[in-house]
């Protein structure tokens, strides 16, 4: 069973002599004794709460200092050279063993010199602010490497003991050129797309809702997004089997934490399959629906400033109508099914024919699919 925490008055705790300060230096007196609850720590990698059980083992109430910086870094090569001094690591294998990785390592140099590194920034620990830096400059230097070239990304949030996020890469095949692009989304897309561009460039915090029946293609623009956006945008996303985070009061000290750190940047939330946060409020969905007005247009969007991108396999008269009040909702776009004449011309560009339909989905044109021959409506508010 993990240790618990309490702050034990020095008035109980057991006498400790020390020596006497100056006059001129004397401070005010310090608990004699702190006890941490470990059960609230992540064991392996630092939460925005702060740092990770080893570390706050190690430090408890005394003296300590972190400096942190970003890049890219080799962690093979480091765990090497630094193999003795490795105190706690994650290696992650894939199902055939074929590919390996390290990732959230600590190495401890002394009993109160910690240094923290995954692939894309390091933390050190210390007793001084300028051993804490000398740790980070000595293990930048030996161990950055240029960045893999790559597309966009985005940050995963996962939710538990705290709310964390981990980093997820995407292929350069994610980015479309503006041939394939129009051939995706059809005429008139790429206008579209750079408009909204313009309003994510333009303004810090908004709604984004795109619409659309499953395979349209909202994901892939997304993916493109991404990449075209990466060096001046973060991208979140929130699955939606943990959408409640969204009314986790926790969320917020997340956020500003982001903030802080990436103050430079600007973020951007995606919630997608979002048609249950978004529908008129009920009993089931009503802190959603409420979080998601704040984030997007209030004295909270003032504060964190963030874009939400949520995508809807609903109506857009399905969804509660304060979302979509001029000033809050920055767009609403409608993914449609692709009619033959488009569908077709795609299908060539794969090396295929498809049958000759009415219309069809994105999904469907790359699986080779041949749909069953059935009318299906315009969606949205094409007629």
């Amino acid at each position: 069973m993990l240790p618990t925490a309490k702050i034990t008055d020095s008035e109980t705790a057991p006498p400790v002599e020390k020596p006497a300060l100056p006059a001129e230096t004397s401070q005010p007196s310090l608990p004699s004794r702190v006890v941490c609850d470990l059960a609230e720590c992540a064991p392996f990698s630092p939460g925005y709460k702060g740092p990770h059980v080893p570390v706050l083992a190690a430090f408890g109430g005394d003296r300590f200092h972190e400096c942190r910086v970003n890049g890219c870094f080799d962690l093979d090569r480091a765990l090497a050279e630094n193999s003795t001094t490795l105190f706690r690591s994650v290696h992650r294998l894939d199902a055939d063993d074929s590919a390996k990785a390290w990732d959230d390592l600590t190495f401890r140099f002394g009993p109160r010199s910690f240094l923290y590194a995954d692939e894309t920034r390091v933390l050190g620990y210390a007793e001084t602010a300028q051993d804490a830096e000398r740790l980070v400059s000595k293990f930048s230097e030996n161990y950055s490497k240029p960045p893999a070239p790559r597309a966009g990304c985005f940050y995963l949030i996962r939710t538990g003991r705290e709310i964390s996020r981990e980093l997820v890469l995407l292929g350069t095949e994610t980015i479309l050129d503006d041939q394939v692009f129009s051939l995706h989304y059809g005429s008139g897309s790429g206008e579209w797309h750079e408009g909204f561009i313009a309003k994510l460039r333009g303004s810090n915090h908004g709604l984004s809702i795109f619409e659309g029946p499953p395979g349209t293609g909202k994901t892939s623009y997304l993916r493109h997004l991404m990449g075209v956006l990466k060096e001046t945008h973060r991208f979140y996303f929130i699955p939606p089997a943990t959408m409640s985070v969204l009314s986790n009061p926790d969320f917020i000290g997340f956020w500003a934490e982001q903030r802080r750190r990436y103050a430079d940047m600007q973020f951007v939330v995606i919630l997608e399959d979002a048609d249950a946060a978004l529908m008129t409020r009920g009993a089931d969905n009503r802190e959603q629906v409420s979080a998601i007005l704040n984030l997007s247009d209030g004295m909270l969007a003032d504060f964190l400033r963030l874009q939400i991108i949520c995508t809807i396999n609903c109506k857009a008269a399905d969804i509660d109508q304060a979302l979509l009040r001029p000033g809050r909702l920055l767009c609403h776009r409608v993914f449609h099914r692709l009619d033959y004449a488009q569908a077709s011309r795609l299908a060539e560009t794969l090396g295929w024919q498809l049958p000759v339909v009415q219309d069809y989905s994105l999904a469907e044109v790359f699986a080779g699919y041949e749909p069953k021959t059935i009318h299906r409506p315009r969606i949205g508010f094409a007629v």
